[in-house]
């Protein structure tokens, strides 16, 4: 069984999505804390306060363990979710994507991470008359998203940094659509694409950029920007140079003790941002 709540939130069985309680937007919704809360669980004070706000703490606890009885009984049993006063989902039983995107991150498993990440943390869902969980929610959605960023670049800058440059145009593409009004990542997009042999694509990309500041921000274009695309423009219509004189070359790489190894993360993100 397989918990989803990247991109939308369901339950999975056998290839099936689980209906049922399971799948009522109030009992889908203590899922997604328990699936963020991981393996230290979640107090049920906190569910009842984001979910059960208004209603008598009477009637509010019988909803919870009327909400907690049905999704054992949906999701295989009593083993399900474990704890009384704390809850958690039994990892062993169901597999989580929130809890193994942040497993990757730990590991610094950049492209796993990259690769579990299908959307926003429960992106489409809604829980009517429940404001402090839509406030939870946009709270995790932003970090989520902020830690899925920051492990895209690591992979589109390596993938720069290894010659790939097909797969860096995809990646450098993503990143480029979490934010597109970052100066930093459409020049990242630019050279990927020179990289790849596409001097136009890359123009293109920096007029785009350039249209969206002035439309959204109303701000000239960014300099460094501008004057690379300029460039590209000259070259293209004088005789073909070879990509290298366009694109700086890479680091050489250095045999180093393993007492001296930098990770390669920090390096790429530090080299980045100069």
């Amino acid at each position: 069984m397989r918990l989803n709540t990247l991109g939308g939130i369901r339950v999975v069985a056998d290839g099936n999505v689980v209906a049922g309680a399971a799948a009522q937007p109030r009992r889908l919704a203590v899922l997604a804390l328990l699936a963020r809360a991981g393996r230290v669980g979640v107090t049920r004070e906190k569910i009842l306060a984001l979910l059960w706000p208004d209603e008598p703490d009477d009637r509010a606890r019988r909803s919870l363990n009327q909400a907690v009885y049905s999704l054992r009984r949906d999701l295989g049993g009593e083993d399900a979710l474990a704890g009384s006063k704390d809850l958690r989902l039994n990892l062993d039983l169901i597999e989580v994507d929130v809890v193994e995107f942040d497993d990757a991150l730990q590991a610094n498993d950049v492209d796993t991470a990259v690769r579990l990440y299908d959307g926003p943390f429960l992106d489409g869902f809604y829980v009517p008359r429940a404001e402090e969980f839509e406030r939870w929610i946009e709270a995790q959605r932003a970090a989520l998203a902020h830690q899925y960023a920051a492990a895209l670049e690591q992979v589109a800058t390596r993938a720069s940094e290894r010659g790939d440059a097909a797969s860096a145009v995809v990646h450098w593409r993503k990143l480029a659509a979490t934010d597109p009004l970052n100066s930093r990542i459409a020049m990242g997009v630019m050279r990927s694409l020179v990289a790849a042999g596409d001097f136009a694509g890359a123009v293109q990309h920096a007029r785009l950029h350039e249209a969206l500041l002035d439309q959204e921000l109303g701000l000239p274009p960014d300099r460094d920007i501008a004057d690379f695309a300029r460039e590209l423009r000259a070259r293209s219509e004088a005789p073909v140079a070879p990509v290298a004189a366009l694109v700086p070359a890479p680091t050489p790489v250095m045999q180093v003790s393993a007492a001296a190894v930098v990770p390669v993360g920090d390096e790429s993100i530090a080299r980045e941002s100069e």
